[in-house]
């Protein structure tokens, strides 16, 4: 399989993308968490606010959320508010009442299991475990929290990272989250994984589009093995 890394190693790919792309803090829901509050429950929270749907989506309910709750999103705060309150706040992100759900029962685990400080404190293995023990919480969500707050070796897939993996031939057309996640950790290599998710996501909203891709104004068209594949077969 002619992929990318044949062509290119992951250092030099990221300083590509780097220099080519223009990551706003205002265009991501979890760094506007992070900007605003900082705390690792408001992290948490937008990153399920961000489920299943855009962060121009997911930015709206967040602010809509902090709103509803004062001015800063804890999971005490969550916990203090009526259920029908908080599902109305964060409609804008969609599937509102199984997000409210999600983040009633995530604010709940973290008090009993002694506060904040756990998602701060606790090893990322035992944290990972932890995150994905909360009904509604995916590898995505947990795997986004660890590597944008912890900094741990891991790399978050979403739709944007999957459809790049496919397309730059790190995996093969039918490669799910855990492939993905581990080729595209390896060609990036951990200490640049978290910034690298989120060059991906940009290069997937601006050139690698699931519908009508720009590779021909795309700053990797000279490497990425995708272009001469476009067509039919393109995906195969």
């Amino acid at each position: 399989m002619d992929s990318i890394a044949g062509r290119a190693n992951g250092e030099t790919v990221y300083r590509i993308l780097s220099q080519s792309l223009t990551v706003d803090w205002r265009d991501y829901v979890v760094l506007v968490a992070d900007r605003l509050d900082g705390n690792p429950y408001a992290v948490l929270a937008a990153i399920i606010l961000s489920q299943n749907t855009s962060d121009r989506n997911s930015i709206r309910a967040y602010h809509e959320l902090r709103r509803l709750l004062g001015g800063r999103v804890t999971p005490e705060a969550v916990l203090a508010v009526h259920e029908e309150k908080l599902i109305e706040a964060i409609r804008p992100a969609g599937l509102a009442r199984q997000k409210a759900r999600t983040l009633r029962e995530a604010a709940k685990r973290i008090i009993e299991a002694g506060g904040e400080k756990v998602l701060l404190e606790k090893p990322p293995e035992e944290l990972r475990s932890f995150l994905l023990s909360i009904p509604g919480v995916g590898k995505k969500t947990a795997d986004v929290f660890l590597s944008f707050k912890r900094r741990a070796p891991v790399f978050a897939v979403d739709t944007h990272a999957l459809r790049v993996a496919k397309r730059w031939r790190l995996v093969g057309s039918q490669a799910g989250y855990d492939e993905a996640s581990r080729a595209l950790l390896e060609f990036f290599g951990p200490e640049r994984s978290e910034e690298a998710h989120r060059l991906i996501i940009a290069l997937g909203r601006q050139y690698c589009r699931a519908r009508n891709p720009r590779c021909s104004e795309c700053p990797l068209h000279g490497i990425c093995p995708y272009p001469a594949q476009q067509g039919p077969e393109a995906e195969r």
